[in-house]
């Protein structure tokens, strides 16, 4: 096998501290390593297998100016664990405070490499080891064809630090006590908005570069138009890929935490301007919208976030008078009011065999909540997910999700101007 997991996500971000502290604080991650350097600082943020580098770079070092008076950071050379996200393009400058990485861990560095080049991708960094007394790993850096996306790509067997060469660890920075760690247990998937017409492209290079294949969010969604939602208001197309660990077996289905999951979402053209178009103009261009990030209790998560001062997207009351909703919700042992205190939508699997013996097989369903931009433009968020037996994306709840992020998104654009 070539490609083999999810190693971590990267964001970039002006204010390291900051970012950290509030993902410790808020969502209950711990901060077990860190990195130091003349150019950057970076944390390592875990909870459960959830892995999130925290990049701060310091741009009075090693800098080169632009053509904008913004700068470009130009080391990846001499250091692969480290490179630039708000690189100059298409004379647009990528928000600084942006998901621009997602690390695979591979079993094969050069193979993968080979197929990025055969691809079409573009190397930033060839195969190199970087070491430490922990021991070697092998690391290559490839771009992504959307937006400011890299691949960090990592090899090693026997590597015994706590994270990567270079990283110190921190001691003694658990605290237990806080009533939200624990509660993410790691990456369900990772959205990216798009530019209008280029998914198929999209899906290509990936299937050619990392062998990833499409993962149908819908029983009824058509291969080629993905799965579209058209109404009043609303123009979208989502489509979806997945690499599995075992996928060599023909495995089509199994826990999230075995997979690495891509959800691509473009604007449907002649619908006005939406969501989309949104991150697109305040990011700078396509990039990471949102993290889904798995807990196995969302009522417990969703509330103990709540008191500790995250900001959620409300859906509309309507979702919760709905008859059809209603009913889906009282099949699989859900009190709509609990459901509507904590704001939490659920989807029932569009395909559960209702003929199952088992009654989990039967009612497969997940549980979303979204956040609010976790920063001061509208673009990056985090969406928390439970799943019981369900392995799509809540196809019915989309509809729902768009008009409570629209609606935020409008009521912010209004009281901004």
């Amino acid at each position: 096998m070539e490609v083999g997991s999810l190693h971590h996500i990267e964001l970039g971000v002006a204010d390291g501290t900051s970012v950290v502290d509030s993902f410790k604080k808020k969502y209950g991650f711990q901060c077990f390593a860190q990195r130091c350097r003349s150019y950057c600082t970076q944390w390592v943020l875990k909870s459960g297998k959830a892995t999130i580098v925290v990049t701060e770079p310091n741009l009075k070092c090693h800098l080169e100016n632009t053509s904008t008076s913004r700068y470009e950071v130009n080391i990846t050379d001499s250091d692969p664990l480290f490179h630039c996200w708000w690189i100059l393009d298409g004379n647009k400058l990528f928000d600084e405070n942006s998901v621009f990485n997602v690390a695979f861990k591979v079993t094969d560095l050069q193979q993968v490499v080979n197929n990025v080049v055969k691809g079409g991708g573009e190397v930033i960094t060839s195969p190199q080891c970087v070491q430490d007394e922990h021991g070697k790993v092998d690391v290559a850096v490839v771009r992504s064809c959307i937006g400011n996306v890299f691949h960090t790509l990592l090899s090693y067997d026997d590597y015994s630090g706590d994270f990567l060469p270079g990283f110190t660890s921190i001691k003694n920075n658990l605290d237990e006590s806080n009533k939200c760690y624990g509660l993410v247990s790691h990456i369900d998937h990772i959205a990216f908005v798009c530019n209008q017409g280029s998914t198929p492209h999209i899906v290509e290079w990936y299937k050619k570069c990392f062998s990833m294949k499409r993962f149908f969010i819908n029983s009824n969604e058509d291969e080629d138009e993905g799965f579209l939602i058209s109404d009043t208001g609303i123009g979208m197309r989502m489509k979806a890929m997945e690499y599995w660990k075992c996928s060599e077996t023909g495995l089509t289905s199994g826990s999230s935490q075995d997979s690495i999951r891509f959800v691509l979402v473009e604007s449907l053209e002649s619908q006005g301007a939406n969501q989309v178009d949104i991150f697109l103009e305040d990011h700078g261009g396509p990039g990471v919208q949102h993290v889904g990030l798995y807990t196995s209790d969302i009522m417990t998560a969703v509330s103990t976030f709540k008191q500790n001062g995250v900001q959620f997207v409300e859906p509309p009351p309507a979702y919760y008078t709905d008859d059809l909703k209603v009913s889906e919700m009282g099949k699989v042992g859900f009190h709509v009011e609990d459901l509507k205190h904590n704001g939490v939508l659920l989807d029932t699997e569009a395909d559960a065999d209702q003929d199952a013996e088992n009654q989990c097989e039967a009612n497969r369903y997940l549980l979303q909540k979204f956040t609010k931009p976790i920063f001061s433009k509208r673009t990056f968020f985090l969406e928390f997910i439970q799943r019981v037996g369900a392995q799509g994306f809540g196809a019915g709840n989309i509809t729902a999700l768009w008009r409570a992020v629209q609606a935020y998104l409008t009521e912010d654009t209004i009281s901004s101007s």
